[in-house]
């Protein structure tokens, strides 16, 4: 049985526009890669086409597709993937039409029998944690087991009927997963987002999975119990990437990487130990109230170069509406430790939040200039389906688009509408705060200075910080 897993082919001008696409990341594709890796340990025959990466079109990823003659082709599909997918499945069908279809990710997982019902060229939706349930689905269709015996598994039986079949319990033991299949993916395809390094090679890497707090934006569709790996195997997946694949940064992508101090002071140490410090530089994202100056002094030492935080707001009434458990004197409290340790900061903010006025709005973009960060992001708020803020949001303001596709949070840059309006707020006035809000940032003499010594401290940034001066000075 020949496998084809696809990351589909949404470009980054699709997700960003095209002058702010040009300084969108290229990531690695880890679900599939760890899917993957799962698959081949149990011995069957798997490829990968990470489309997004390689910037291919649809029409090539299907010609791919053609070519291989595959059994069964799985994809991503995450919620502004949703028409590209619906495009892929489509074309799935009527050029291969063999071949079996299944899905996996957060939309499919938060919007289960409506995925199939919406696109019937699908076969299989994997939902929760994929790991297990593909393989098992791989083994259903070899003949060595029942689909109806697949936890985790939505599928349609011969009747054309829809079976949902109980939840599958997360991984509880990451360790026990295989490292993800890297060797199939176009590794020096790979690019962070500008903002994320400073050296190429730079990689992304997940050491944990789910996240404790309850912020009403996020639905945790793989579940809000934390697992990480052991010291030993973070150690052991940094040396890969250092190793085979030349990284001279790591960005840790867990959601919330300093849930566990001790964790993270053996995990500093060992690096420490190891001289790992002196051969990457790493960077990763957490919460203001999830470290402490001893720590991020630790960190520091270790190799640490950027830290970013969630923010998400200037109000602390919009703060405790959207239940992120911090306060604004957190925030400053975070943002002066990390720079006293030498650790550069930067900020993510969400504006029109439900119930935010223009002066709150207002008060975002000035709390973000009144930190000393050297980076912020502002998005614009989209209220996913299956988290308490699309239930908010239909409280308090208007949905003005139901095409999943435009669910994207760079409506102000990519040309579309915003999907979600805050109730007495203008379309145009929304999309505008987005571009106002990095322009009044990054363009300020303080800012500007501090990226130019950097740059002047790290050449190869040049290109990129120009870059960055041409989207935000044509907009």
């Amino acid at each position: 049985m020949k496998i084809l897993l696809v990351n589909p082919p949404l470009r980054s001008s699709e997700r960003y526009g095209k002058r702010m696409g040009k300084m969108g990341p290229s990531m690695i594709p880890e679900g599939l890669a760890a899917i993957a890796a799962i698959a081949l340990a149990a011995g069957y025959e798997v490829e990968i086409l990470d489309a997004m990466s390689l910037n291919l079109s649809v029409e090539e990823t299907l010609e791919h597709v053609k070519r291989g003659g595959f059994d069964l082709v799985g994809m991503t599909m995450l919620t502004p993937m949703y028409a590209i997918v619906g495009q892929m499945v489509v074309g799935i069908r009527k050029t291969s039409p063999s071949a079996k279809i299944a899905v996996g990710g957060a939309h499919p997982t938060i919007l289960q029998e409506k995925t199939l019902l919406d696109l019937p060229e699908i076969d299989f939706a994997v939902v929760g944690e994929g790991d297990h349930t593909f393989v098992e689905l791989l083994d259903a269709l070899s003949g060595k087991k029942q689909l109806d015996s697949i936890a985790g598994l939505i599928f349609r039986n011969d009747k054309g009927e829809i079976v949902k079949n109980p939840p599958r319990k997360v991984v509880d033991d990451i360790d026990s997963l295989p490292s993800p299949a890297r060797h199939l993916l176009p590794m020096p395809s790979y690019r962070p987002a500008a903002s994320y390094y400073r050296r190429l090679p730079s990689y992304y890497l997940m050491t944990a999975r789910g996240c404790p707090f309850s912020c009403s934006y996020c639905s945790q569709p793989l579940g809000r119990k934390y697992r990480h790996m052991s010291v030993g195997r973070i150690i052991k997946e940094m040396g890969v990437l250092i190793n085979d694949y030349g990284a001279r940064e790591i960005i840790f992508r867990d959601e919330t990487f300093t849930v566990d101090k001790k964790h993270i002071r053996d995990l500093c140490q060992e690096m420490i130990r190891l001289g790992l410090h002196k051969k990457v530089a790493w960077s990763c994202t957490t919460r203001v109230d999830c470290v402490t100056p001893e720590l991020l002094k630790l960190m520091k030492k270790a190799g640490c170069w950027e830290i970013h935080y969630g923010v998400e707001s200037g109000s602390q009434r919009l703060l405790d509406m959207i239940s992120k458990g911090i306060t604004l004197q957190q925030v400053r409290d975070a943002v002066q430790w990390t720079n006293e340790a030498g650790v550069e900061v930067k900020g993510f903010f969400m504006l029109a939040l439900p119930t935010e006025t223009v002066e709150e709005s207002r008060q975002t973009i000035d709390f973000a200039k009144s930190l000393n960060m050297g980076w912020a992001q502002f998005t614009l708020t989209v209220p996913f389906p299956g988290t308490p803020m699309f239930d908010q949001a239909k409280q308090s303001g208007r949905f003005l688009d139901k095409k999943w596709e435009n669910y994207q949070t760079w409506a102000g840059w990519a040309g579309i509408e915003p999907v979600y309006v805050p109730k007495d707020r203008q379309v145009e006035e929304i999309k505008g705060l987005q571009q106002r809000a990095l322009r009044e940032f990054f363009l300020r003499p303080g800012v500007i200075t501090r990226h130019v010594l950097t740059a002047l401290r790290h050449p190869a940034l040049i290109k990129k910080y120009a870059q960055g001066a041409i989207v935000l000075l044509a907009s």
